[in-house]
């Protein structure tokens, strides 16, 4: 009886196993998108077979395939069909190739009229195709140059084998029986791209912010991905490119239930990070698709930071100062500030509504790079109407390798509240620096930088001044 038992979950086992493969095994289509404009297609299609050699014709591929990476695999019953030979038919169907492939043969044209005349019918030899001209020889052995204005219709008898209405994979296919089997198709194709972009709603006091994102899909691949899984790989993936060879013509909805919900799930995939849309879409050829990727994540701490740089051009004397004391904001991508996500890069637009109308403002831009979880997110996103700063260089003293400069810095702060400013002095990489004195404590951020605090009352002046040297 145990033996029994045995072999029959055994059986039961077999059996499952062979009905989940087989489920698996459907006709469809599968795209992952890369953010460096190209994709990986799969397709999955029924294909008759005769035993022995065939003639397989695999239409409607991207018109950007990389014809170099196609990769044939029978999965309904693996290798009883190979592939010895591929052609990528692109040469389509236009006047111009129609055309060259009847040159010395015969073809209808039927001129146009004018007023009384219906126009006429002329067949003859081609002999060529020329810009606007087509150059005849007719039936009576006149040679007829026409214009294609004086043109009202061309007739040709049949369609050239080497022509195609789409672009098709030709494989010669060796059968080792007959019948239908289930094929699968990869390859990869450019012109198609991802990107992500993200909204961030300030509060009225500026010190959270809602951030939400998209993804954006722009498919120009001469290709319509039909009901298609579509995932995203976010990262820097090394792709060697040849030189073109010319052809013519939420994120993770914040865990489980973003997957439920229709939005991506997100998780790492080797050392990037792959994003799996949980439900199929259609994307249609020269069409650009947006769906939701982050759910927004409300009330993420944000600091308003006004900052303004003296960088190392002012220190040779070659260009002005700006004067313009920036606007950044940062925040934490954490868990305990509602996000704590990988955000691909992007651009990242500020809103704010207007208290008067409710209605949401544009406030800036900025950005961001592919920013992993637990880390810091720094946005410029404008420079400070109401806050003016004013350099002056007090004096200057060169010596052999030595350089001492004093700077005086004057910032004005006509904002109906108290402020902070950073001043940043950068400083060329190859030198040593230090500060001889100063009006305000600094910390040294870098090599390169020294970091100033500077508190300014509401509508009021502050000043800072220091004294820098440098050897090299």
């Amino acid at each position: 009886m145990k033996k029994q038992i045995t072999f029959f979950v055994l059986v039961c086992t077999v059996l499952c196993s062979v009905g989940f493969a087989k489920q698996h095994q459907q006709e469809g289509v599968a795209l992952t998108i890369y953010n460096d404009n190209f994709a990986v297609v799969r397709e999955s299609r029924q294909m008759s077979f005769e035993q022995g050699l065939n003639e397989v014709k695999f239409t409607d591929v991207a018109s950007a395939i990389d014809p170099t990476s196609v990769n044939f695999q029978c999965l309904s019953t693996p290798g009883v069909v190979s592939i010895l030979e591929q052609n990528y038919e692109y040469d389509l169907v236009n006047t111009s190739s129609l055309l060259k492939r009847y040159i010395d043969k015969n073809i209808t044209i039927i001129l146009k009229g004018s007023g009384a005349d219906t126009g006429k019918e002329l067949t003859g030899q081609l002999l060529a195709a020329l810009n606007d001209n087509l150059i005849i020889k007719s039936e009576s052995n006149n040679i007829e140059i026409l214009d294609k204005n004086s043109i009202e219709e061309i007739s040709l008898k049949e369609l050239p084998d080497d022509l195609v209405t789409k672009p098709t994979l030709v494989w010669i296919a060796n059968a080792k029986e007959k019948g239908n089997q289930l094929c699968q198709v990869t390859y990869t194709t450019g012109q198609i791209n991802w990107h992500a972009d993200y909204s961030a709603l300030l509060n009225p006091d500026e010190t959270k912010i809602d951030f939400s994102g998209w993804v954006t899909i722009d498919n120009k691949s001469g290709a319509t991905y039909k009901n298609s899984t579509i995932k995203l790989i976010a990262g820097d993936v090394r792709r060697i490119i040849e030189p073109q060879w010319r052809r013519r013509e939420q994120l993770y909805e914040l865990g489980e239930a973003g997957a439920r919900e229709g939005g991506f799930e997100e998780k790492p995939f080797m050392e990037y990070h792959l994003y799996t849309l949980a439900r199929k879409s259609t994307i249609n050829n020269n069409q650009v698709k947006q769906i939701e990727f982050i759910s927004p994540a409300q009330g993420v701490p944000v600091k308003k930071l006004f900052i303004y740089e003296r960088g190392q051009q002012q220190i040779y004397g070659r260009g002005s100062q700006s004067d313009k004391v920036q606007i950044k904001l940062e925040f934490e991508n954490t868990k305990e500030n509602n996000l704590g996500i990988a955000l691909p890069k992007g651009k990242v637009r500020v809103f704010k509504k207007d208290p008067a109308d409710g209605m949401l403002e544009f406030v800036g831009e900025d950005k961001i790079d592919h920013t992993p979880s637990k880390e810091k997110l720094l946005l410029y996103i404008g420079n400070a109407f109401d806050v003016v700063a004013e350099y002056t260089l007090l004096d200057s003293k060169h010596g052999r390798r030595k350089r001492v400069e004093t700077h005086k810095i004057e910032l004005r702060n006509r904002k109906d509240e108290g402020i902070t400013v950073f001043v940043d002095e950068k400083f060329p990489s190859y030198v040593n620096w230090f500060i001889d004195q100063s009006t305000h404590k600094y910390k040294k951020r870098d090599a390169r930088t020294a970091r100033f605090e500077v508190k300014i009352k509401a509508d009021s002046v502050a000043t800072i001044q220091y004294t820098a040297t440098q050897t090299w």
